[in-house]
């Protein structure tokens, strides 16, 4: 389906503003910045989104598109499914750490989504597909319940988001590595894998 006009430019603008949150932060998305940026003018921008909330919403969206896209694009086969777990799990961190300012963007920038769009519950249901898919053998082979899969992902995912937070803030004592040791140890626990 080709792009209208608008459409595209929608997307130069956001690969712009992804542009600049890879490179300097959240904090430097300015509505005069992007302008200079894209080389629109600022009350341009406006036409293309109805406010920097708007903007920022549906980039947030566009980005957890991209890290689904990289994160499904790694494949990891493991003999053992709580290894292969481990190994997924293990790019998730990774990921993070090589887009810091991806996280902070994810988790400090206070989102306000836009009345009526079910655009994030659809996000949703792309993971709960992504972890369908991950747990399965762990699923097949008994080590969980079908019913028990988000529960486990969450888990694994929140505790993840907390060390990498953690090592993010102004302490940083917890290392990449340091968070890699923790999985393990936390998968191996939950899943009871000794």
């Amino acid at each position: 389906m080709k792009q209208t006009k608008k459409e595209r430019t929608q997307n130069e603008i956001i690969e712009a503003a992804k542009d600049i949150i890879h490179d300097k932060g959240y904090e430097a998305i300015t509505v005069r910045y992007l302008a200079k940026v894209t080389g629109y003018s600022y009350t341009n921008l406006y036409y293309y989104f109805k406010d920097v909330n708007d903007l920022l919403w549906t980039l947030r969206l566009d980005m957890i598109e991209d890290m689904i896209i990289d994160l499904t694009s790694i494949s990891i086969k493991k003999d053992n499914p709580v290894e292969e777990i481990i190994g997924a799990f293990s790019c998730y961190i990774d990921f993070f750490f090589k887009h810091p300012n991806v996280f902070r963007f994810f988790y400090f920038y206070p989102f306000v989504q836009p009345e009526g769009d079910d655009s994030y519950q659809k996000l949703e249901q792309k993971f709960r597909g992504m972890w369908q898919t991950s747990f399965f053998r762990l699923i097949q082979e008994g080590i969980i319940q079908a019913e028990d899969i988000e529960v486990v992902a969450k888990s694994i995912i929140y505790a993840l988001q907390g060390m990498i937070m953690l090592s993010f803030s102004s302490n940083g004592s917890i290392k990449q590595e340091d968070i890699k040791d923790e999985l393990v140890k936390f998968i191996n626990y939950l899943l009871k894998n000794n």
